[in-house]
């Protein structure tokens, strides 16, 4: 899978590396040609790489509003809420207070001293083994048991798995309906993603790749 490394303009490089590495914590990783005119530099936090390079170098006006209509998400791999408060008291300017999306991450957004927006997110909801269906309320998983490691679109009544062909015909229908899709092509997609399911990957891995 590729990787999206988004390369962004800067009007002041020192004072972006600073903010960046001190503020929000982030490591430096190529710096060019040098700490005192850089020129080029790529900043990482778990493994998600941001490139700067000097704004006015690449014909881009100072008065410009950086960033317009763009947020950048980054998934973050530590605990959400104790970065959320070091960034707080680092002063780092916060757009959104962090919160939970019914959608199952938690989430907050911040802006830069270009402008651009940054949006750290963490993935909280249990995944359906079997379609990958996010899973917050006792009622989303199976039997509304929340020890269930399937949601309650993939499950019988009594909280059963439903069989593979149910499955895949419930997730035809959706991308049908959701995506306006073909059924011929809304039942290749469906069998090969639920291919790559933990619930269906052993017994029907091979089949559907084929």
């Amino acid at each position: 899978m590729g990787i999206l490394s988004p390369l962004l303009a800067a009007r002041n490089m020192k004072k972006t590396i600073e903010f960046y590495t001190k503020s929000l914590g982030f490591e430096m990783g190529m710096l060019f040609p040098n700490v005192d005119q850089p020129e080029y530099a790529d900043l990482s936090k778990d493994g998600m790489v941001l490139m700067f390079i000097p704004a006015e170098e690449h014909g881009i006006n100072a008065t410009e509003k950086f960033g317009t209509g763009v947020i950048l998400y980054m998934n973050i791999d530590g605990d959400i809420d104790e970065y959320y408060q070091e960034l707080k008291e680092n002063n780092v300017n916060i757009t959104e207070d962090i919160k939970d999306e019914p959608y199952g991450v938690r989430d907050f957004t911040i802006e830069d001293t270009d402008g651009y927006h940054l949006a750290f997110t963490k993935v909280t909801a249990r995944q359906c083994q079997s379609c990958g269906m996010p899973m917050n309320k006792p009622e989303d998983f199976g039997g509304g048991n929340p020890a269930s490691p399937y949601c309650v679109h993939c499950t019988n009544n009594d909280s059963s798995l439903k069989s593979f062909d149910e499955v895949q015909k419930g997730m035809v229908n959706f991308l049908m309906e959701s995506q306006n899709m073909a059924q011929d092509a809304a039942e290749l997609k469906a069998e090969t993603y639920l291919a790559g399911m933990p619930a269906w990957a052993g017994k029907f891995g091979e089949k559907k790749i084929q």
